[in-house]
């Protein structure tokens, strides 16, 4: 029956429909929008990945992120770095304390710390240094 009714609407001149052709990049435009959009649906409902969540509070702040994913990064983002509470957990570490002696050693808690933060201001200025001195002297590296 299908056979015959496409038949008859491929010889009939007053067919209903008219299509046209769609270029295949707006199908997947389209069918990547639509994935985006369940996905950001999941990722609001769930509640789980809350740590992550801290950083990319929606999908799109990830994917317009450029970032290369690292087994630390990803344990970073997870919640589960090896921080002295997370390894206190399973019995690898007996204290929790960080060395601000203020509070368990935690994500949450190294990210506030003024202590860790005087090491990572510490760290990027050093890391800015090299940069610097490394795009003053590209000249003489690769000679």
């Amino acid at each position: 029956m299908a056979d015959r009714l496409a038949k008859e609407a491929a010889r009939s001149d007053g067919t209903k429909y008219g299509y046209s052709r769609i270029l295949i990049s707006a199908i997947y435009r389209e069918a990547a929008e639509e994935a985006i959009l369940k996905w950001q649906e999941q990722w609001t409902k769930t509640s789980k990945a809350e740590a992550t969540k801290q950083y990319f509070p929606t999908l799109m702040d990830r994917i317009w992120t450029k970032i290369n994913l690292t087994s630390k990064l990803t344990a970073v983002l997870s919640g589960r770095s090896k921080t002295k509470a997370y390894l206190y957990r399973f019995n690898l570490r007996e204290d929790v304390k960080c060395i601000c002696d203020k509070d368990d050693q935690t994500m949450d808690h190294l990210f506030q710390c003024i202590e860790t933060r005087k090491q990572r201001d510490w760290t990027k200025l050093h890391l800015s240094k090299q940069k610097n001195w490394l795009a003053n002297n590209l000249e003489l590296i690769t000679k």
